[in-house]
Formats: C-alpha cells, sequence, structure tokens
C-alpha cells in the first residue's frame, strides 16, 4: 500500500488534487502517448490506458490530465529485454484509491485476472501462510520475540473509508474479461485481436493499436555507450567523458526518472548517447561531481567509492511526478550494496558512471512496487548478482514475480544467489556488521543498522514509528510486550539515520520525528518524501539524491595499499581468474603491487618492451594506438585489465595506456604472471590460455562483430569479453552446409563475413543473414533436442563459432540473457 489513513492524510490529498487538476489538452485530442510508454485513450467512459510501466502515474500527473481508472493489459506482461513489468497495476490502483476514493477497472483475459490477484495479494495484504517465521530467527532468539504478522498485519488492512471494512483486492480492483475476445465499459467495445487492440465508441471506430507495450526509443539511447562507424569499428566512450561533452555543449544529461521530452534528441549530438556522471574525489578524499565545460579533468581527481557511506539514489515516494521513488547504494569498503533499487536501476548507474562490478548485492525491504521493482531489473542485468533479504519477504518476492513474469519461482530461483538476512544476531557482510529487524508496515519489511569500523548507518525501512500510538496498540492487545519494545527501542545512536516518512498510519509522520532532540535530528536524513513537503521549522530535512550528494562517514583513503580483502573482492569478480586454483589466488595475491599515476601520465607505451600486467583498482584509463594499421581506443575502469599481450606473445606493448584520472592499479612482474597463470615449466596454464584465446578473438576483431548486432551490442564489457574469450574463427566455404534439421545442437555462431539462409525449415523464407548476425538454437541446446533448422552459405566468410557447452556456460552466468534468448534461433 502506498498510503492509507482517513483523517490524517486528508489534507495532504486536497493539496495534490488541486496541483493535478486536469488541463483542458486532453480534450482536443483521442490518444496520448505517455513519457514512460503506453497510450491513453479518450472515450466517452472515460480515458483507458494501454500498458502500466513503472511509475506511469507519475507521467498523467506531469502531463495534467487525469489519471485514468480503465488500463488494458499487455499480453506479454513482462518485458524480458529490460527486466521490467509492463502492468504495474499497483500505484494506479492506491493513487485511485486512496486518493481519488475510487476503484481501477483492469481489462484483460482470465488468465491474467488471476495471476494479477497474487500480485495484489502479496503488495497490499502480505503472504497468507507464516507457519515458517521461526526460518527467519536465530536459532538462540526466544519465540516470543518473532513478529506476529497475522495478528500485525490485520492492524493495516482494513478500509480507509470504512474502518469496519476489511481490505481486500476487490476493494481496489475490478476485472472485465474478455469474452470472445470482446471487453465492455458501457458504450466502449474494446477487441481483442490476434496482434492488436481495437476500440469502438457508441458502435464508432475510435482506434487500432498494436497488442505490444513499448518503449521510448529514449531507452535504447540510456542503453547504449558505444557509436559504430560506417566501417563497422566501434568507439567506446566513458561515462566521464560522456557526461563532460554533454556539459561542454551546455546540455542536461537525459534521466529515466524525468520526463522524456526534457531528453535533447540533436542529430548533430546523437553520438554522445548516454550521459552518466562520475564521481571524483579531491585530494582530501571530498566528493565532487565532475561538470566541467571541457573534457580535461581537474588535478589530482579519481574514481573512487567511499569506504562507509551511502549515495541515495531517489528519495521521493510514488506519487511524486517530479521526484525518483527511493533507492540507496550503500558503499562499505569500496563495495557497493544497493537498497530497494528504483525502477531502472542500471540507467541510474549508468548515468552516474558506477561500473556494475562495484555493485555486489541488492537488499529488498519489501515487496511494494516502488521498492522491489528495480531489484529484478538488475537480477536480469548483469551476471548473477546477491539477493539479500527474510526468507518470508523472498518468498513473496518470488511468488509476485512468477505471477508477473510467467516464470516458474524455480527459474526465478536460479536468476540470483539468495543469502539470508537472519534476524537478531548480527550479520557480517563484506567486512560490516549487519543487524536486520521489521519494521511496523503493512507487509513483511526489514529495516537494519550497519557498522563498520567505528562508524554506523540506521536504514528505517517503511515503517510507523510513534511511540505513543504503539504503546496504545499494546495495551489493546494488537501487539505483544516484545514487540512493542523492539519497535519503540531505537536510540539513533547512529552516525547517519536514513528515516522514512509519509502518511500514517503505515508511515511515519513528520509530526511525531520533529519531536526528537536536535542532537537526533541534525544527523537524521528523511526519505520516501518529496522534499516541498517538509514540515516548515522542524528541524527535519530530506536526504538529497546523486552521487554528488553522497553521504561520507569513512572516505577512501588513495595514499594507504590495497587491503587483501579489496584485493581478494576485485579478483574474484573477474572471470579470467575463475581457474584459478586456491594456491594460484594466494601468490597473486601475495604477488600484486599496487602503482599509481596521475591524470595524463602514460602506464605503458606502445612498441616499448612490456613487463607487467595491470589491473584498475580504481580511476580511468584510456587504452589507444596510433598505429595507421591498428588505430583504436577504449576505455577502461576498475576490474579491467591490460598488459597481458606483451607477456605472452611479442614482448612489445601493441598499444600505451593512459590515466584520463588519477589511476591506482594493481601490477603484476612478467617473472610472477608465468609462474602464478603458467605451468610452472613456461607452458601454458588455463589462465593464459583464456588470454591468448581472447587475443585471437580480439585479433579477429569479435567486438566489432558484436556491436554490429542490435541484442548483442547492448551487453555489459564483461559480457562481451566473456563471448570473446570462448569464441573461434573458422573459415567456411561457399554452399557448406554448417548443420542440418535433425542433427545434434553442438555449436552457435555469429557471422564475421559472408552471408548464410536457412533452407528446407520453416525459416527458408527469411532473406540472408550476414556480419554481425548471431544463429544458434539455445533451446536445442538448453533441452538436449535436435535441430529444427538446416544452415547454408551463400558465399565465401567465415565464423566466430561458440560450442555448445561454453555457450550454456556462458548463459548461466547470465541469467537475463539465458531468460531472453532462449527462445531465439537467429538474432541480427
Amino acid at each position: 500500500m502506498a498510503c492509507t489513513s482517513k483523517e490524517q492524510f486528508h489534507q495532504d490529498i486536497n493539496e495534490l488534487n488541486q496541483e493535478l487538476k486536469p488541463q483542458e489538452q486532453i480534450s482536443t485530442v483521442q490518444t496520448m502517448k505517455l513519457n514512460r510508454g503506453g497510450l491513453i485513450i479518450k472515450t466517452s467512459e472515460g480515458p483507458i490506458q494501454f500498458g502500466l510501466p513503472p511509475e506511469t502515474v507519475k507521467d498523467s500527473m506531469s502531463l495534467g490530465v487525469e489519471v485514468p481508472t480503465f488500463y488494458i493489459i499487455p499480453t506479454q506482461r513482462f518485458n524480458k529485454q529490460f527486466g521490467i513489468n509492463v502492468a504495474e497495476f499497483e500505484f494506479p490502483a492506491y493513487f485511485n484509491f486512496f486518493i481519488k476514493k475510487r476503484q481501477v477497472t483492469l481489462i484483460c483475459d482470465t488468465e491474467t485476472a488471476n495471476s494479477i490477484k497474487i500480485v495484489f495479494q502479496e503488495t497490499l495484504l502480505g503472504p497468507k501462510d507464516f507457519s515458517q517465521i521461526q526460518n527467519d530467527y536465530h536459532p538462540d532468539v526466544d519465540p516470543i520475540e518473532y513478529v506476529d504478522f497475522k495478528k500485525e498485519l490485520a492492524i493495516f488492512a482494513k478500509n480507509p473509508m470504512n474502518l469496519n471494512e476489511k481490505l481486500t483486492s476487490e476493494t481496489l480492483l475490478k476485472f472485465v474479461i474478455f469474452e470472445n475476445n470482446v471487453a465492455q465499459i458501457g458504450k466502449v467495445k474494446i477487441v481483442k485481436e490476434e496482434k492488436e487492440f481495437t476500440i469502438y465508441d457508441n458502435d464508432n471506430l475510435l482506434i487500432s493499436f498494436p497488442d505490444k507495450f513499448s518503449f521510448p526509443k529514449e531507452y535504447d539511447k540510456l542503453l547504449s555507450l558505444h557509436k559504430i562507424d560506417s566501417s563497422g569499428k566501434s568507439e567506446i566512450t566513458p561515462p566521464s567523458l560522456l557526461i563532460m561533452k554533454k556539459m561542454k555543449h551546455g546540455k542536461k544529461p537525459p534521466s529515466l526518472t524525468q520526463n522524456f521530452d526534457e531528453v535533447d534528441s540533436d542529430e548533430d549530438d546523437q553520438e554522445i548517447g548516454s550521459m552518466p556522471n562520475l564521481l571524483l574525489w579531491n585530494k582530501n578524499g571530498e566528493a565532487k561531481l565532475q561538470k566541467k565545460g571541457s573534457i580535461e579533468l581537474n588535478e589530482g581527481l579519481t574514481f573512487q567509492a567511499p569506504e562507509f557511506g551511502v549515495t541515495v539514489l531517489g528519495c521521493s515516494h510514488g506519487f511524486d511526478p517530479k521526484g525518483s521513488t527511493s533507492g540507496y547504494i550503500f558503499w562499505i569498503n569500496g563495495r557497493g550494496i544497493m537498497v530497494d533499487p528504483p525502477p531502472y536501476t542500471s540507467y541510474h548507474l549508468k548515468k552516474m558512471g558506477i561500473p556494475p562490478m562495484m555493485i555486489s548485492a541488492i537488499i529488498i525491504s519489501h515487496c511494494h512496487a516502488d521498492h522491489d521493482a528495480g531489484a529484478f531489473h538488475k537480477i536480469l542485468d548483469d551476471s548473477k548478482v546477491e539477493i539479500i533479504t527474510t526468507r518470508t519477504i523472498m518468498y513473496s518476492f518470488l511468488r509476485k514475480y512468477s505471477a508477473i513474469s510467467n516464470l516458474s519461482q524455480e527459474q526465478i530461483k536460479s536468476l540470483f544467489i539468495f543469502r539470508p538476512a537472519i534476524l537478531g544476531v548480527p550479520l557480517n557482510i563484506y567486512g560490516a556488521e549487519f543487524e536486520f529487524f521489521y519494521a511496523f508496515h503493512s507487509i513483511p519489511c526489514i529495516g537494519f543498522r550497519v557498522k563498520y569500523q567505528n562508524k554506523s548507518i540506521y536504514f528505517s525501512g517503511d515503517t510507523f514509528y510513534d511511540p505513543v500510538k504503539i504503546e496504545e496498540l499494546y495495551k489493546q492487545g494488537h501487539l505483544n510486550q516484545a514487540r512493542c519494545r523492539q519497535l519503540n527501542s531505537p536510540k539513533f545512536t547512529e552516525d547517519i539515520i536514513l528515516h522514512e516518512a509519509g502518511v500514517p498510519p503505515i508511515h511515519t509522520s513528520q509530526t511525531v520525528l520533529s519531536q526528537l532532540p536536535n542532537q537526533v535530528k541534525n544527523r537524521m536524513y528523511l526519505v520516501h518524501v518529496a522534499a516541498k513537503d517538509v514540515l516548515k521549522g522542524s528541524g527535519l530535512k530530506v536526504a538529497k539524491p546523486g552521487i554528488e550528494n553522497t553521504l561520507i562517514l569513512i572516505r577512501p583513503n588513495v595514499q594507504q595499499d590495497i587491503p587483501l580483502n579489496r584485493k581478494m573482492d576485485i579478483i574474484s569478480r573477474i572471470d579470467i581468474f575463475d581457474k584459478l586454483t586456491l594456491n594460484n589466488a594466494k601468490f597473486l595475491m601475495d604477488a600484486l603491487k599496487l602503482e599509481k599515476y596521475k591524470e595524463g601520465e602514460l602506464v605503458i607505451q606502445e612498441n616499448q618492451e612490456g613487463h607487467k600486467f595491470y589491473i584498475i583498482e580504481s580511476g580511468l584509463a584510456k587504452v589507444f594506438s596510433d598505429q595507421k594499421q591498428n588505430k583504436f581506443q577504449r576505455y577502461l575502469q576498475t576490474g579491467d585489465y591490460f598488459g597481458e599481450s606483451a607477456l605472452i606473445q611479442t614482448g612489445r606493448r601493441k598499444a600505451s595506456v593512459l590515466a584520463v584520472t588519477d589511476l591506482r592499479v594493481l601490477s603484476l612482474d612478467k617473472h610472477d604472471f608465468w609462474f602464478i597463470f603458467g605451468d610452472g615449466f613456461e607452458g601454458q596454464g588455463p589462465v593464459i590460455e583464456q588470454m591468448m584465446q581472447l587475443m585471437e578473438a580480439r585479433k579477429q576483431q569479435a567486438i566489432q562483430i558484436l556491436f554490429k548486432n542490435s541484442h548483442f551490442s547492448q551487453l555489459t564489457p564483461t559480457q562481451k569479453t566473456q563471448l570473446e574469450m570462448i569464441m573461434q574463427q573458422q573459415d567456411i566455404s561457399k554452399g557448406q552446409i554448417l548443420w542440418k534439421k535433425d542433427d545434434e545442437a553442438t555449436f552457435v555462431f555469429f557471422i564475421r563475413k559472408g552471408a548464410f539462409v536457412f533452407i528446407d525449415c520453416d525459416e527458408a523464407k527469411l532473406e540472408e543473414f550476414d556480419s554481425g548476425s548471431f544463429i544458434g538454437e539455445i533451446n536445442a541446446i538448453l533441452k538436449g533436442e535436435k535441430l529444427t533448422t538446416t544452415v547454408k552459405a551463400v558465399r565465401e566468410g567465415s565464423i566466430l563459432k561458440i560450442e555448445a557447452n561454453a555457450f550454456v556456460k556462458f548463459l548461466q552466468r547470465n541469467p537475463g540473457l539465458l531468460l531472453l534468448l532462449q527462445e531465439y534461433k537467429y538474432l541480427e
């Protein structure tokens, strides 16, 4: 539930209603495209909306039009490419019911209606069964301390317009079901055809539109950080330079949390793409956002996460059209843990220039859409991520997203690593001590205290904190003494206090927080509230979003050596080191040395003898060559490595590497490189073999082939490297059959050059496939089934071949790709 109650929020609602009075513009048009995607159609029965991406109500608010009560649900409710629910009905339902005091009507088939009811059970009322609640607690915790959710959630599950009436999904939602592909709303008839909807009003044809939700084209622009010239060569442009180029032109970086009409689409500036920021630090360890008018960087600045602190990605709520919903990155020992990632999380990170490698885990506090929508997006975006929450919340999340995505719970479990948050005992996570607790909310929700070294942060989660009211609930028998004591026990002694503030009784009243001592309020930052709504004269303040406003408790000490656990963290997340033995990993930790380079300083020079291998710990580096036959440039950041080629093959550097910012690298001498990665007798070990495979793929310009493919071009640099390491070039002659229908599926391939067609199968009607196209029956490989196609070369050429077993391992490491690609036989 987004907000509830009766008397205490009427003033806020009236104020919001005044702000949201519909403008006359809707009367002059029959349809309106929404900024985040979707369509509103004006009818005699009222506006009808098709498609519901996250935060869709903010589009109507910002456009000054009425938030619809009728919604057509797309047949495909979940976008696998983005990992985003495009039937996110929660906040349209909450807005209409709790603010407008009316129901919403969802127009869909019976199966979709049943799935939506499952989702709404979890998000409105919470789980039905708490028989395994003991699994959320440490065995030493007295059962009297367990939260009695059956009793507790019943406190909130009341209709605020009639407190004697139980709140149910039917209180908020109505369904109009397609019968014989027709749904009727008064005088409006909606016909569902094979791939489109047609709407008639008073028997007059009003509109036909595809039964497919499409995101605005700006999403694709924001996905990509590369450009391709006419020859197919790619120039990788890093986040830091992108933002500075944009600022040089005096243009504002686009944001998925704002209206898309603010996104500049000047034809002369198309190559800039998305505009992430770069968090920079000066020599005193102070955070700064680089916004200079040129691509020159200030002396002494480098990319470095704080040792301990928190970045607020958004601090507002689901009904604030000008603000982003709450989300956070807690920085611990230089690693990021995202808490309640907001929608379009990956774009937030790209915009801020945070490498995906720096995000180690996600904490999900609870299963409301404004807190968990970005989590599933992040799960599908990159390699497997760690999810931290209680078992009760995790199983609710699984039920909810199984219903949303049509994936089984077992399939969803396979997409991430689950780390249970255990209550009643401190948990050591990445060197910090976490103490989780259940907050007081309408569905199960966790908060936590986290301590690192001698500093600490308190995160309330969504909660109703009011000692007087909680004591009353105890006296009325709604809470036991142990729960009352726990809810009223915060001492607020932490160095940073992130506390939610919203509309009681499921959120905390600012009036209560304003009564806290000044010494507490000085350390407290409000979240889940719009800045304009902070009580005047209360001494309270909102947390400012943005990486430039990072709250820092322990700044990075760029002068000190890199601790062992930081080295281990970097090495463990580099794919090429997967095959290292435990002993060799220990040798590697001992042998790595820290080197520092100033901005503008060369790390290695092209054509010079090479004696070291490097891994970037922090900062930004440019790899480039000015040789006519090999001219290129690309940018590297945390977790990337370079310098291996000269140690393995030629002895001379094939490119130069320049420190774009102050740069910290871990270096490995040549003799240690061969001792640790070789076989001990100057032979190749598995790591060197993979490096050689990668060098060969790059010699064949495999990366340029990937950039020609509309799907694979969107992979992260890490994912592209993983593919390069398993590719092998193979020449193909004209007329050669690569495989036949009913053969075993043994490989997939990318076309390097030449032309290929399907023959003797349903796909034979397709046109020729050329350079950059991917061909492979992924389902046949995954299920061990026979091939259903025959593939033939119609011109001489070459392919980049990937053996089936290697491709399966690649997909298993990147579950979002597995989910997206498994139904395809080709991708261009």
